[in-house]
C-alpha cells in the first residue's frame, strides 16, 4: 500500500503572505454549506473582538445569508468580508496572514495545501485528513470539530502573536516543499 498524497503546483515568491502585517485578516476558502462550519468560526471570533484583526470568508452557497446574519447578530458586521467565489485563491491567500478551514468532515483539503504554499499558518478542524497536512504545534493548530474555544485559543494565539504566525508559516511552506508539490505527487504516482 503506497500513500500519495494530492499535490498543488508552486507560486512565484512575490505571491506568499506577509505573514507579519497588521492587523492580522484571516482567510477560510469555503463554500457556504455543510459539512463547512462558518458558524463555530464566526462563533469562535466573537470573544476576539477586543483584538484588531479581519476575516475574509470566500465562497458562495446557500448558507452564506444566514451567515451574514450570523456576523451581525455577533457584532462582527465591519470585521467578516464576504468576498463571493473568487478563480484565483492565490491572490487571496497572498493578502491574507492567517488561513483557517472549520469542518465537520473533509477529505484531504487543498485549500491547506495552498495556505502552507503561501506560507500561512493553519487552523483547523480536525477531521479527515487534516492532521496529516497541518503538524500540531508546528505548522499551525488542528482543534477538536465543533469546539468553540479550543478554536478561541488557537486563533488568539495567531492574532496576537506575529512571530508564531511567522514560524508556523516558515514551517508550513517547508513542509508544502518537501511533501505536498505538484512535482513530487507526480513523481511518486510514476
Amino acid at each position: 500500500l503506497a500513500v500519495i498524497h494530492n499535490g498543488v503546483r508552486d507560486i512565484p515568491r512575490n505571491m506568499r503572505a506577509d505573514v507579519c502585517a497588521d492587523p492580522p485578516r484571516l482567510t477560510m476558502v469555503a463554500r457556504f454549506e455543510a459539512p463547512k462550519d462558518h458558524e463555530l468560526l464566526l462563533r469562535a471570533l466573537a470573544p476576539l473582538r477586543v483584538f484588531n484583526w479581519q476575516l475574509d470568508l470566500v465562497g458562495t452557497g446557500p448558507l452564506e445569508r444566514a451567515m451574514r446574519a450570523l456576523a451581525t447578530t455577533l457584532g462582527l458586521r465591519e470585521r467578516v468580508h464576504f468576498t463571493g467565489q473568487t478563480t484565483n485563491t492565490a491572490e487571496e491567500l497572498r493578502r491574507s496572514q492567517l488561513f483557517v478551514l472549520t469542518s465537520k468532515s473533509e477529505g484531504f483539503p487543498r485549500s491547506i495545501l495552498e495556505a502552507m504554499r503561501a506560507g500561512l499558518a493553519v487552523v483547523a478542524s480536525d477531521v479527515g485528513g487534516v492532521s496529516e497536512s497541518v503538524l500540531q504545534g508546528e505548522t499551525g493548530f488542528v482543534v477538536a470539530p465543533g469546539h468553540a474555544p479550543s478554536l478561541t485559543t488557537a486563533l488568539a494565539q495567531l492574532i496576537t502573536r506575529p512571530e508564531l504566525r511567522y514560524q508556523f508559516g516558515q514551517a508550513g511552506r517547508r513542509h508544502y516543499e518537501l511533501n505536498f508539490t505538484f512535482e513530487a505527487m507526480a513523481a511518486k504516482t510514476m
